[in-house]
């Protein structure tokens, strides 16, 4: 039986910025990531994290995540501060098809306000133009989340229209705000 080899990524983790170390999420990262989405002022502003959260729920969402890296449909990080190699939140760009990726973020109440999402975002949303060669990248939140909305502005996203999505953890519509950043004229592909 001949194995299937999955296709090399088209860029190198981790990602590094000025701050932070971005890298594929491990399963060590449980415990902590557990502790920080666990937190119900982190997991409130997002569709995806269920509460209460507990470290099975960790586990399986970062052996899932694994998955999403191998298939390159979706791409997660752990945002890992340079100063003391503390988690301090996570990071996706998923696919929405050929030439369209989204960004979505959280950081764990200890370590917000300190330019985490801010770095991570701009870091990804290079990747995104730079080594998949996307056209457009989108975020969402919501319109009450004025840090997250800050954050996509910071990176050069603008508002494009309110939209609603259904949360599987919350089981509730939410009503979001989109932004989107255009791929600048002639990015070339140089993220590693």
């Amino acid at each position: 039986m001949q194995m299937r080899r999955k296709p090399p990524l088209p860029f190198r983790p981790p990602l590094r910025s000025d701050n932070l170390i971005l890298r594929p999420l491990e399963r060590t990262d449980a415990p902590v990531i557990t502790r920080l989405a666990g937190d119900w002022e982190v997991a409130r502003w997002t569709l995806d994290i269920p509460h209460p959260y507990d470290t099975n729920m960790a586990r399986d969402f970062i052996a899932w995540a694994e998955g999403e890296l191998n298939s390159q449909r979706r791409f997660f990080f752990a945002m890992v501060a340079r100063a003391n190699g503390a988690l301090v939140g996570v990071i996706s760009l998923t696919r929405n098809g050929a030439d369209e990726g989204e960004i979505g973020y959280w950081v764990g109440r200890l370590y917000q306000g300190r330019g985490h999402a801010r770095e991570a975002a701009a870091v990804i949303i290079a990747l995104g133009f730079e080594a998949l060669a996307l056209r457009r990248v989108v975020a969402a939140c919501r319109p009450d989340n004025e840090p997250s909305w800050r954050v996509m502005e910071h990176c050069g996203m603008t508002y494009v229209e309110p939209i609603q999505r259904w949360s599987i953890a919350r089981r509730e519509t939410f009503n979001l705000s989109l932004y989107a950043i255009e791929r600048p004229p002639q990015v070339p592909n140089t993220v590693t």
